[in-house]
């Protein structure tokens, strides 16, 4: 019975809200008697990711053994998709700009996601725009294509989830050219605005600096002006959010969500002095595995290397606390004092100096690790990797943001210009 009435007070109370709400806006409508209207359509043809002739067999073989009664089993379910995907190969989908006074609305016939209503209203040439899904049809989720990398039900090819890979870039493109048809006036810039905690470490002049706010891949724009774009490899998704230290007013910070996939880069110019700070948010549970994941990596691709150097998150062993491995010896790995949440954003900053190597975690000037490398001939190693390790081995899951590599070791002073609000 408590439980019972607790739930009832709590509807109650959501209820009571989303009521005052409602009257609060209502009371400030202001009408339009004649608003400016316009409307364009597009058609756009689009395939279906047919089954290859293995598949396509045997689905046949289940649909025809099954006859005219409906399917029962989520083999026989599928079975008959993949058929009937085979024989449609192809449909044509509906898509709309709409525009009443200073309001503009995109329509899709599927069912989107929300990084594609983020991209259409970052975008379009109005800044109050909304996107209504469903509308002129069904064809279903339409994920975009890095989703395709990374599964889950709404991209098994069905009528649920047909369409080709590169279906939502393509439809979301369309949508944007008409609401610039409809306003007559250009798309708006995506980018992310520049705020104080921004400024403060461009100010401090990185060799790099990757904001990691992109909407899709596969480049990682370096915003230094050095010209260092990353790449990021399948298993990452885009424009999640980010540490609110760099929100500008009402406009959220991005952060890109790695999920086995890494982004890399290579910077020739650093050899055995630089300095790394990026922020950091574990979404895998601690008890999963020995290590949580690596973050930052320099060493040769698909090598561990005597000479590279690697920084991670502790799992079952170490739980929370940053890892710090070198090619020292591969086997030995430093240990971080704190240890951190998970789902929460963090900052933390690798110093090397020559022999000397220092890690920094949430602006605390006690160094949480502090060694000394045997070996520091790194000259020829250039690559670097965010997401992961050089050897693909427990790669991060969980997301980064706001890297920048600087070619030096930072002094405490500008260690402490970095981390200023």
């Amino acid at each position: 019975a408590e439980e019972r009435n607790a739930v009832i007070n709590n509807i109650k109370t959501f209820a009571d809200g989303l009521l005052e709400r409602a009257i609060s806006a209502y009371q400030s409508i202001e009408y339009q008697v004649n608003p400016d209207l316009a409307m364009a359509e597009s058609r756009l043809e689009l395939n279906y990711r047919v089954p290859d002739n293995q598949r396509l067999e045997w689905a046949q073989k289940i649909v025809k053994e099954t006859g005219d009664r409906e399917p029962k089993t989520t083999q026989e379910v599928y079975a008959r998709e993949q058929v009937i995907l085979h024989e449609r190969q192809s449909t044509e989908v509906v898509l709309q700009g709409i525009k009443i006074g200073d309001i503009t609305i995109g329509s899709f016939p599927t069912e989107t996601y929300a990084l594609t209503g983020l991209k259409i209203k970052k975008q379009s040439p109005y800044q109050k725009t909304m996107v209504i899904e469903l509308a002129n049809g069904g064809d279903g989720y339409i994920p975009p294509p890095e989703q395709h990398y990374l599964g889950g039900y709404n991209t098994w090819a069905a009528r649920s989830a047909g369409l080709e890979v590169q279906a939502e870039p393509k439809m979301t493109e369309t949508v944007i050219q008409l609401l610039e048809k409809i306003t007559n006036l250009p798309r708006r810039s995506s980018k992310l605005s520049t705020g104080p905690a921004t400024h403060s470490i461009m100010n401090l002049k990185p060799l790099a600096y990757w904001r990691m706010n992109e909407m899709e891949g596969s480049h990682a724009i370096d915003d230094s002006g050095y010209g260092h774009d990353g790449y990021y490899e399948q298993g990452v998704v885009y424009h999640l959010e980010g540490p609110d230290k760099f929100n500008v007013n009402s406009q959220k910070n991005r952060a890109a969500h790695f999920a086995g996939g890494r982004m890399s880069s290579r910077l020739p110019q650093i050899k055995n002095q630089f300095t790394v700070s990026l922020w950091f948010w574990n979404g895998i549970d601690f008890d999963v595995r020995e290590t949580a994941g690596w973050m930052f990596s320099r060493g040769n691709n698909r090598g561990f290397g005597p000479r590279s150097l690697h920084l991670g998150l502790g799992g079952k062993e170490n739980s929370g606390k940053i890892l710090l491995l070198t090619g020292n010896d591969n086997k030995s790995t430093l240990v971080g004092k704190t240890a951190i949440k998970r789902w929460e954003w963090n900052h933390v900053v690798l110093v090397q100096d020559n022999h000397s190597v220092k890690i920094y975690l949430n602006e605390n000037e006690t160094p949480e690790i502090e060694t000394t490398l045997n070996n520091v001939d790194q000259h020829f190693i250039n690559s670097f990797f965010l997401g992961g390790r050089s050897d693909n081995q427990s790669n991060w899951e969980g997301r980064l943001d706001e890297v920048a590599v600087f070619n030096r070791a930072l002094n405490k002073s500008e260690l402490k210009k970095l981390s200023a609000k």
